[in-house]
């Protein structure tokens, strides 16, 4: 059953005249008249009373009536509930890094104009997170730039810097063919920081010396502040830590920046979640990328 004929055949009904009802739907008479002739063959009765100089349904168009009043006031009921679902809750994704050092700024400032929205964090490695995006799990997310699906939509929203971080002190800048020996700790495999440095290296024909591969960011820092080996990180990461003298930081010569991006759905674009945080991070964007 379509249920566009359903509804033209109860706003005829309702309105007890198909020129009103015309009106009410924005549509032609003709076509409204055509809706309703179709739902009536499509059932196999008559609804309408034709003969008639006053308008009046037959004892089946009384039947469909009642049945749909019904059927429309569910149909209203989860419209409602759903718009409430969306205007109240933001689940969003994103990587270690811009949780602990972008997205909090992003929130307090969502959470400052829109006190009613219930935001939930995910954090992960890029690749799972644009996956989950990708089966609408998440509204939205931040991640570091992947190869990203036609039914993505990706918004660049900062540039992050990288640098080198280690125990040892191997100078104020650094260049890769120089780290190409140096045991590096490397994000695990999903990670967009790891992809494009094992690019990057390869791109100069360089092999990365990969001494071990770790998903957690601290751990990562912790590892290279006991001497296992060198990391890349954007300054925001690493900051505090080199300021207290936990390991030292190097430039890179070939001055190395890994793309953030935010990322949602095409079928997100005019959602309610997607709508505020763009708006949101529009005004945070250019103090984010300071």
């Amino acid at each position: 059953m379509n249920v566009n004929h359903l509804k033209a055949f109860f706003e005829v009904a309702k309105a007890k005249s198909f020129t009103l009802a015309a009106k009410q739907l924005n549509v032609s008479q003709p076509t409204l008249s055509m809706q309703v002739k179709s739902l009536e063959k499509r059932f196999a009765v008559p609804l309408i009373k034709r003969n008639k100089k006053t308008f009046e349904l037959t004892e089946e168009g009384k039947l469909v009536f009642s049945h749909a009043e019904k059927i429309f006031l569910l149909i209203n009921g989860l419209q409602k509930e759903l718009e409430s679902f969306e205007t109240y809750n933001m689940i969003i994704g994103s990587t270690p890094y811009i949780s602990n050092h972008v997205l909090p700024d992003v929130l307090l400032a969502i959470q400052e104009k829109h006190s009613n929205v219930k935001v939930q964090i995910y954090t992960g490695l890029s690749q799972e997170v644009l996956d989950k995006v990708v089966d609408y799990e998440y509204h939205l997310a931040i991640i570091g730039r992947l190869p990203y699906p036609d039914n993505i939509v990706f918004i660049p929203m900062l540039q992050a810097k990288l640098l080198f971080i280690s125990k040892d002190d191997i100078g104020e800048q650094v260049s890769l063919e120089e780290l190409a020996n140096y045991p590096i700790i490397l994000p695990e495999q999903g990670s967009a920081t790891r992809d494009y440095l094992l690019r990057e290296f390869a791109a100069r024909n360089l092999t990365i010396t990969n001494s071990i591969d770790c998903e957690n960011p601290p751990a990562i820092r912790h590892m290279v502040q006991l001497g296992m080996g060198g990391a890349f990180f954007p300054l925001f990461n690493i900051e505090r830590d080199v300021q207290e003298g936990r390991f030292h930081m190097a430039a890179v010569k070939e001055d190395l920046s890994l793309d953030y991006d935010l990322i949602f759905l095409k079928d997100r674009r005019s959602s309610h979640s997607v709508r505020i945080f763009m708006s949101t991070m529009k005004k945070l964007q250019r103090s984010l990328s300071k």
